[in-house]
């Protein structure tokens, strides 16, 4: 599929003098690359002898026009490029596109090293290529985006970039889980500056998952309790001299025991009911409150126990962040 081009279709104020010199420079570069890798190949013996067999004429105004001056020829690309390098330092720094004059080589080091004309550093100018027809995507002169070609250095670049970035993540969480691990600073900054402002968050948060689990609870089991008053109740008269008397008194007997055995189940149910409703009762959420506070706040073996407990919650929050870092998406979406 061919590169759209659209001329036409250029934003208001694209400088056409630096769209030609862009498209100028990506051919001068490909020029330069396909020269290096002709040059490069040129020096293996087998190349010169079948060069010189079927083209002899050309074999002999290459090795004396060209590969002997090579160094020479490769200059004459470099003052090209150092030129246009110069020149666009020159408008970034009128036009103020970074915060300072002197970042402009910092973030186009390609193009700086690309231009040091020995052994791999001349490689580095595919990077020139790549930046320009970056730049030319960007403006929307071109669109590379429906190419083989264009789909495939996406592709691959964003492959490039999941794998990098996935690896300085884990890198940097495994510090961080060492930094944990230890006691080190971070573990005392987490204290200091993450749960210690949020300390109040906490206890509200708790004190509320407290009283409505106390009154969820109640309501599920309130039933079973009442039962299980009156078993007691049994088991207690069953047990004792007293209540064995008063089961064996006639008629009047089971009576009493039945009796006793709501009374206890009414009263049981009645004053589990009240606690109930004590401690979920918003007016006294902040004797609840006070209460988890003084849990977490508890010092000694408890305290410590309380910071190892943290301690452990956030490994195990790192590792499974590391986990999920760690999923090659790329490979993912290359299933559908």
């Amino acid at each position: 599929m061919s590169v759209h081009v659209h001329l036409k279709k250029l934003r208001p104020g694209l400088d056409s003098l630096g769209f030609l010199i862009d498209v100028l420079m990506i051919v001068l570069v490909i020029v330069n690359l396909a020269l290096i890798i002709f040059d490069w190949a040129f020096r293996v013996e087998s190349v010169q002898a079948l060069l010189q067999t079927w083209v002899p004429d050309f074999h002999t105004f290459y090795k004396e026009q060209i590969h002997a001056n090579f160094f020479e020829i490769d200059l004459a690309f470099v003052t090209v490029y150092l030129t246009e390098f110069v020149i666009r330092w020159g408008f970034a720094i009128a036009r103020r596109t970074y915060h300072r004059w002197f970042f402009y080589p910092f973030v186009h080091w390609y193009d700086l090293l690309g231009c040091i004309p020995v052994g791999s550093f001349r490689w580095l100018r595919i990077l020139r290529v790549v930046s320009l027809m970056f730049r030319l995507q960007k403006m929307g002169v071109v669109d590379f985006r429906d190419t083989y070609p264009g789909r495939t250095v996406i592709k691959y670049y964003k492959v490039l970039m999941e794998e990098i970035s996935d690896r300085v993540v884990i890198n940097v969480l495994e510090g961080a889980q060492r930094e944990i691990r230890t006691g080190g600073p971070m573990m005392h900054r987490i204290e200091r500056e993450v749960l210690a402002p949020r300390r109040e968050q906490l206890v509200d948060y708790l004190a509320g998952r407290v009283a409505a689990a106390t009154r969820r609870s109640h309501d599920q089991y309130r039933d079973r309790l009442g039962e299980y008053l009156v078993y007691l109740t049994d088991e207690a008269v069953q047990r004792t001299a007293a209540g064995r008397r008063l089961a064996q008194m006639p008629v009047a007997g089971p009576r009493a025991i039945a009796l006793l055995g709501d009374t206890v189940r009414d009263s049981g149910t009645a004053l589990v009911d009240q606690l109930v409703e004590d401690i979920s009762s918003p007016a006294n959420r902040p004797r609840l409150d006070a209460l988890i506070d003084d849990i977490i706040s508890a010092s000694g073996g408890g305290g410590e126990q309380l910071n190892e407990m943290v301690k452990q919650t956030l490994l195990e929050i790192l590792d499974h962040v590391k986990a999920q870092v760690a999923v090659q998406h790329w490979k993912e979406d290359e299933q559908f």
